[in-house]
C-alpha cells in the first residue's frame, strides 16, 4: 500500500512539473517571455544555422582550386586541368608545375584546326601592384606567349592584355592561378594581318639534308599555308635557302638548295600541290646580320618563304 501511494505522489508531482514548466503562464509572465517569443527565438537559432551552413559551403568551394583552363568564342572548355599556373608576388613570375607541361600543345593542336580562331591571354594584377605600376599583367601574358611561340605557334594569333582582378597571395607570395587563356574568332583585320605573315615566313630549324625532321614551327606554319592557298589558289609558293659564310660560297650554295629542297618536299607530304612550290638557295649572299659571331651566323642560316 506504501509503495502504491509513493508511486502516486511522484505521479503528481511529475505531471504538475510539466503543467509548470509548459503552461503556467504566471511563470512565463514573471519571466517576460511568452510561447510566442519562445517560438520566434527557436525561429531565429534555425535561421541562424541555415546562414552560417550556408555560408561554410561558400567558403569551402572558394577554397577549391580551379585548374587551367582555356574557353572558346561559345564559351565552352577546350581542355581543363586539375592543376592551375602560378605567380609570384616579389617578382611577378608565372611558374608553370610539371602537371602543365602539355597546354602548349593543346593550345597548338586547337589552332591549327580552327585556322579562323585567335588566343587571348589575360595575365592578372591585383589593383595594389597597379597603384605601384609594376606592370605584372601584361609581362605575365607575354611571358606564356613566347613560351608558345617556342612551341611553334605563330604568334601572330596570340593577343596579350592585363587584366585586373583583387585576388590575394598566400603566406609564401604565391597565388595559383593569375592566368587566363581564351579564343577568340578572328575579324578581318586580324585576318589580313595574319595573311601578311604566312606570306613571308622565315623559318629557323635543322634543315640537314639526311636527318631532316619538321618541328613544330614548320608544323604549324604548314598548316597556316595550307588555309591560305585554299583560299587564294592562284597563289604560289618559293621556298629560299640561306646559309652562314662559312665554308666556300659554291658549298654554301648547294646546302641552301638541299634545305629548301627538304622543306619543298615536306610540305607536298603535307598536301600542298607540287607545282605551286618552287626551291631554290641564295647560299651566303643575302646575310640578315653581320656572320661575325655564332648567334649572327645562326640567324643567317634560315629558310625564307614567299608566296605571291
Amino acid at each position: 500500500m506504501k509503495n502504491f501511494i509513493s508511486f502516486t505522489i511522484f505521479l503528481l508531482f511529475a505531471w504538475l512539473g510539466i503543467w509548470w514548466y509548459y503552461s503556467c503562464s504566471w511563470c512565463l509572465r514573471n519571466n517576460n517571455v511568452s510561447p510566442a517569443i519562445v517560438e520566434e527565438t527557436m525561429n531565429s537559432n534555425a535561421e541562424m544555422l541555415r546562414k552560417k551552413a550556408y555560408e561554410d559551403s561558400i567558403a569551402a568551394a572558394q577554397k577549391i582550386i580551379i585548374g587551367l583552363s582555356a574557353k572558346d568564342s561559345e564559351n565552352k572548355d577546350v581542355f581543363t586541368y586539375s592543376e592551375n599556373l602560378e605567380i609570384n608576388r616579389d617578382d611577378g613570375n608565372v611558374i608553370i608545375p610539371n602537371s602543365l607541361s602539355g597546354f602548349s600543345k593543346q593550345i597548338a593542336d586547337y589552332l591549327g584546326k580552327h585556322q579562323d580562331q585567335e588566343l587571348r591571354i589575360y595575365g592578372y594584377e591585383n589593383s595594389s601592384e597597379i597603384e605601384k605600376n609594376l606592370g605584372f599583367g601584361l609581362s605575365r601574358a607575354n611571358f606564356i606567349k613566347d613560351i608558345l611561340i617556342e612551341a611553334g605557334i605563330n604568334g601572330d594569333r596570340i593577343v596579350t592584355h592585363s587584366k585586373i582582378v583583387d585576388y590575394v597571395y598566400n603566406d609564401l607570395g604565391i597565388y595559383e592561378g593569375g592566368i587566363l587563356l581564351s579564343f577568340n574568332t578572328l575579324d578581318t583585320a586580324r585576318i589580313a594581318e595574319i595573311e601578311k605573315g604566312v606570306t613571308n615566313k622565315i623559318l629557323y630549324s635543322e634543315f640537314a639534308q639526311k636527318t631532316f625532321t619538321p618541328d613544330a614551327t614548320l608544323t604549324n606554319y604548314t598548316l597556316e599555308l595550307k588555309n591560305y592557298l585554299q583560299k587564294y589558289p592562284n597563289k604560289t609558293v618559293q621556298i629560299i635557302g640561306h646559309t652562314d659564310d662559312v665554308g666556300k660560297a659554291k658549298a654554301n650554295i648547294w646546302y641552301g638548295q638541299q634545305r629548301a629542297n627538304n622543306v619543298m618536299k615536306y610540305l607536298i607530304t603535307q598536301g600542298v600541290a607540287k607545282n605551286k612550290i618552287k626551291a631554290l638557295s641564295e647560299g651566303e649572299s643575302n646575310p640578315i646580320a653581320p656572320n661575325d659571331t655564332e648567334e649572327n651566323r645562326a640567324k643567317n642560316r634560315r629558310i625564307e618563304i614567299i608566296v605571291n
